[in-house]
């Protein structure tokens, strides 16, 4: 059963960095005093690991009908961020690539002029600020590898995303020079291929930085 989250625990997850485009892993304590590992998306809604296969596993289940199917907010306690090798799901679900993931890479800054692109299924993406910048830890990628991105589908699979909801929704990025960055590969995950060039702003992104929305075919 996928669970609703209340506002503050919503404001303490995008006060941390993402896992990947739109989630986060994480342990959630329950208020039975019971402990689960799973999924957030889009900060708002926790599925336990034991769940996210079955609930994942059907294309027909999307976001918004994860979320009409949440129980109502108040039934977690409390919520850390965990590392992905701490989930437990799967081999088909988490492969390993032999290049290096973004968390994995070193820092590095953007050159003049440069632009990135995030890929969304949620129209509402909590990670964007309301006066068009990017909260730290947000994962992007470059404009050069969404040339290879014409659908939501396409985006879904090439950064891994974990719910089959296409990420029909993108946002440009357009950061000053020398913004503190992590570049890498998007490993295989969420039974989903991954490939893509994926990009984490360490310190987010300024106001007016962010713009969009702009929408892509589903498929």
């Amino acid at each position: 059963m996928p669970y609703k989250l209340t506002t503050d625990q919503i404001n303490k997850l995008i006060s941390q960095p993402e896992t990947g485009m739109g989630y986060q892993y994480v342990e959630a304590k329950m208020s039975n005093y019971s402990s689960f590992k799973g999924v957030v998306l889009n900060g708002e809604v926790f599925i336990p690991d034991i769940r996210v296969e079955k609930i994942m596993g059907f294309r027909s289940l999307n976001y918004s009908a994860i979320l009409n199917e949440a129980e109502q907010a108040g039934q977690v306690r409390d919520l850390k961020v965990i590392s992905k090798g701490q989930l437990h799901l799967g081999e088909k679900f988490f492969a390993k690539s032999a290049k290096a993931p973004a968390s994995e890479a070193p820092i590095t800054e953007t050159k003049e002029d440069e632009v990135f692109k995030r890929y969304s299924p949620y129209r509402n993406d909590r990670r964007v600020t309301s006066d068009g910048g990017l909260l730290p830890g947000t994962y992007t990628t470059t404009e050069e590898d969404s040339h290879n991105v014409k659908t939501g589908k396409e985006a879904m699979d090439r950064y891994a995303l974990p719910s089959d909801d296409p990420a029909i929704y993108v946002f440009t990025i357009q950061p000053p020079e020398k913004t503190r960055v992590r570049v890498g590969i998007v490993e295989p995950a969420n039974n989903k291929p991954g490939g893509g060039v994926e990009v984490i702003f360490e310190d987010g992104s300024p106001r007016k930085t962010v713009t969009g929305l702009d929408t892509i075919p589903a498929e």
